[in-house]
């Protein structure tokens, strides 16, 4: 399912013929690089941002072009182009603004999208003005649930967290009835309403964490099931990748990163100064001031060393 939101995005089609290998990020010298399963770089660290979708990694060079380049999670670099900036909309579908237009492209087809074509046969998620409520309709059009406080951004696994107009929240089925209720904190201000769904998180491996409050959220199983809560943490991620959540402690002044496992453990039982999630095989974190990755067993390596072999 793809949300129905218009987020403000010229390329040159290029493969390279790399032996598929497992892509992750990692940073040095204030700049992004990209190694393989076996830390071998693949790309030095040139790169300024990048944006993640479900498979593919865009990775900016400022002022040279092109500009943007997307690479594919088995190593191979797909598209080279030229924008004043890139959003991600959802799964592989990208925003592309230049100098003269505003489009959506699909890294995966290979090809810009209509805006009429963009959400045709799906489950959409549509933020109606006039009521300020959200609605899920289904691919025909019809409207499967209504006046929505609060809904997520689509369906993971067959589910979607909302809150209806009576304060009840939980998670739905994609026939739009109550599989389980469960507390859900966040709202928006009614005085400053906003166009995207709040519920940001997603089921992985039948799991999710949900927020409890601005400083707790909670692991649920798809039947409902609460497996554990969380205290003095938020998560700094939609969803569990690799098979962990990246998550923060709530001391501003001295912020701290760890990763759950599906247990709600600190799988590492180790904290960090910064960290990103897992992207692939690896996570990007800082260790007693250095830039390192962490792979998915614990293992962690410093930058500096395999960027000098």
């Amino acid at each position: 399912m793809r949300i129905k939101l218009l987020y403000p995005f010229v390329f040159l089609l290029s493969v390279s013929p790399l032996i598929p290998e497992s892509l992750s990020l990692y940073k040095y010298n204030e700049k992004y690089g990209l190694i393989n399963e076996e830390r071998k770089i693949r790309e030095e660290n040139k790169f300024t941002s990048f944006i993640e979708s479900d498979d593919y990694l865009i990775c900016c060079l400022r002022n040279v072009s092109p500009q943007f380049h997307a690479y594919n999670k088995n190593g191979n670099k797909e598209i080279d182009f030229d924008a004043i900036a890139v959003k991600l909309v959802t799964e592989n579908i990208i925003l592309i603004s230049d100098f003269h237009d505003s489009y959506y492209y699909d890294l995966k087809k290979k090809e810009k999208i209509a805006d009429d074509a963009l959400y045709a046969g799906e489950i959409q998620v549509v933020f109606a003005y006039d009521t300020k409520d959200f609605e899920i309709r289904n691919p025909d059009g019809s409207v499967m649930k209504k006046n929505l406080r609060e809904c997520g951004y689509r369906f993971s696994e067959g589910l979607m967290p909302i809150k209806d107009t009576d304060g009840k929240t939980g998670f739905i089925n994609e026939k739009g009835n109550f599989v389980f209720e469960c507390p859900i904190y966040g709202f928006h201000s009614i005085y400053d309403p906003k166009i995207h769904p709040l519920y940001d998180f997603e089921f992985s491996n039948g799991i999710v964490c949900v927020p409890e409050s601005e400083s707790s959220f909670a692991l649920y199983t798809k039947d409902g099931r609460k497996l554990k809560t969380v205290r003095n943490s938020r998560t700094e991620q939609r969803k569990f990748t690799s098979g962990y959540m990246l998550i923060s402690t709530v001391d501003k002044a001295q912020k701290q990163y760890a990763f759950l496992n599906y247990k709600g453990e600190n799988a590492f039982n180790q904290f960090f100064s910064a960290a990103e999630r897992f992207i692939n095989e690896y996570a990007m974190v800082v260790v007693d001031g250095k830039d390192a990755v962490i792979n998915t067993k614990g293992d962690v390596f410093f930058c500096a060393d395999f960027v000098s072999e």
